[in-house]
């Protein structure tokens, strides 16, 4: 047999549980602790900019430590060229260049002992490849 009983009158206050409900949460209105907004702490020291200071990335850079110096003879940056199109490992005498044609397509990628991250020129009568700063 099955009994039943009464529903359950609904309390006037509606933040009263009904009979048999969990108690309900705390009206909206209870206040929350708060504080005053706080400026954000300073930017970490930088060093000063010197032959001394770190490179980015712990310590690399992407170029050569010293100029890759070719047996090609010249007497301005002018006379040298990057040895291929594309990512050169060498600089060389501007005969010797290999030229870039209406088809040539070079990747984007960045390769740090070539000439697309070190100048091609003429250093102490040779042509070479010089890194940045020199």
């Amino acid at each position: 047999m099955l009994a039943c009983s009464a529903p359950a009158e609904r309390p006037t206050d509606p933040s009263e549980p009904l009979a048999g409900d969990e108690p309900a949460l705390p009206p909206a209105t209870t206040p929350v602790a708060t504080a005053e907004p706080t400026a954000p702490p300073p930017p970490p020291p930088t060093a000063p900019a010197s032959s001394t200071a770190r490179p980015p990335f712990g310590g690399f850079k992407c170029q050569l430590p010293a100029p890759k110096v070719s047996d090609d003879p010249c007497s301005g940056d002018g006379d040298c060229k990057p040895s291929v199109p594309c990512h050169a490992p060498a600089c060389v005498a501007a005969a010797k260049a290999q030229p870039g044609g209406p088809d040539t397509m070079c990747t984007r990628n960045m390769v740090c002992d070539s000439v697309d991250a070190n100048r091609c020129g003429c250093y102490q009568g040779r042509c070479a490849l010089i890194p940045p700063g020199m």
